[in-house]
């Protein structure tokens, strides 16, 4: 376990000494851990005296965003702060219209870049499969494919960052499960279930990241840092959201939360958004190749990535900043070579969904 105090060191460390001031983008960022890491994120940097950040804020809600603005501007005032508005992100459309409009405001800025990026972004769950116009399940496409789309339009400007950039998706880190190779968008009506897509997702998340690390392991190409997490139960206003069943809230909200979970496996939210902005960080995530750090996790060594090797770039991460990667999932795959070709289907797949949905078509596969 990365302990909590390491974690607030290097939260100060990192925006105290950094030369130049460290740009968040929060896809998510209105409501729940994005809006709790983007405060954190404010809160340290104005602690540590370093240099004001730069926050872009994506979310539905203009009110909402504004609020969260001038919420983060009392906290911080010297930092610059935008919300960016996001009608639909379950829509690829929609994500390259988000990811256009950061890129134009940032390039406005001397030295244009992007350090962090979290996508938390999240829709209905425990819902019958719904298909958008563009061809993807709701689900899927706003807890997978808009997230990893949003890394590709945003590559550029993560490339430039010279931590080098962190990506984090929160979702749920290892739950891999079952796993149809022969319908990885889960088409067939007797595959789908809200857990059986959250199996996918998961699955696909670690071939995605891991294969996008390998592609980013020299100089030459720029490096990244990318992190697929489960925060554990952090209570936010984020269970209210109407896209969960009414059935959902009321359980979870009236008769879970007071007698069951907030007494016992609640995480507190300000440590949770400590934690997520620890990430940021390069000393225990580096990018592919830069080495281990000298030590294991919680003694100032790099946490071991999902190849298994220590520092490999690609990170699946419990709430604590533990490796979580579910390798016994993997192994029922059979070989290295087997687990290699499923990253690259993951990878084939999901670059050929965003090139049909570019073009103006349904994606069918």
């Amino acid at each position: 376990m990365v302990k909590l105090d390491e974690v607030k060191t290097l939260n100060a460390a990192l925006l105290a000494e950094s030369r130049r001031p460290l740009i968040g983008v929060f896809l998510g960022g209105t409501s729940g851990i994005g809006h709790m890491t983007a405060r954190a994120l404010t809160s340290s940097a104005q602690q540590a005296n370093g240099h004001a950040p730069r926050v872009y804020l994506v979310g539905r809600s203009e009110q909402r965003g504004r609020e969260i603005v001038e919420e983060l501007k009392g906290i911080c005032p010297a930092g610059t702060y935008r919300f960016v508005r996001a009608e639909d992100l379950s829509l690829m459309a929609c994500v390259d219209a988000v990811c256009a409009e950061i890129t134009r405001l940032e390039g406005q800025e001397q030295e244009p870049r992007i350090d962090y990026l979290m996508t938390s972004h999240g829709g209905a769950i425990f819902q019958p499969r719904k298909d958008t116009k563009e061809g993807l399940d709701v689900t899927m496409a706003m807890m997978y494919y808009s997230r990893m789309r949003a890394i590709q339009q945003l590559k550029p400007l993560l490339l430039k960052s010279e931590l080098p950039a962190a990506v984090v998706s929160v979702f749920a880190a290892g739950f891999e499960a079952k796993l149809f190779r022969d319908d990885l968008s889960l088409r067939d009506p007797q595959h789908y279930s809200y857990l059986q897509a959250r199996s996918h997702l998961c699955h696909m998340h670690s071939a995605y990241l891991a294969k996008l690390a390998e592609t980013h392991s020299d100089d030459t190409t720029g490096k990244l840092r990318l992190v697929h997490i489960f925060p554990g139960l952090v209570l936010t206003s984020a269970f209210d959201n109407p896209a969960y069943p009414a059935w959902f809230r009321f359980l979870f909200n009236r008769i879970l939360v007071p007698l069951f979970l907030r007494p016992f496996v609640a995480v507190d939210s300000d440590e949770s958004a400590a934690r997520m902005l620890s990430l940021a960080s390069p000393v225990l995530y580096p990018a592919a190749n830069v080495g281990d750090g000298g030590g294991e996790t919680g003694t100032g060594g790099a946490v071991r990535g999902m190849d298994g090797s220590l520092g490999s770039g690609a990170y699946s991460l419990d709430w604590k900043g533990d490796d979580i990667h579910n390798r016994k999932a993997y192994a029922k795959l059979g070989d290295d070579g087997e687990v290699e070709a499923l990253k690259n289907q993951v990878w084939e797949h999901t670059n050929k969904a965003f090139e049909i949905i570019a073009a103006g078509k349904c994606f069918t596969e």
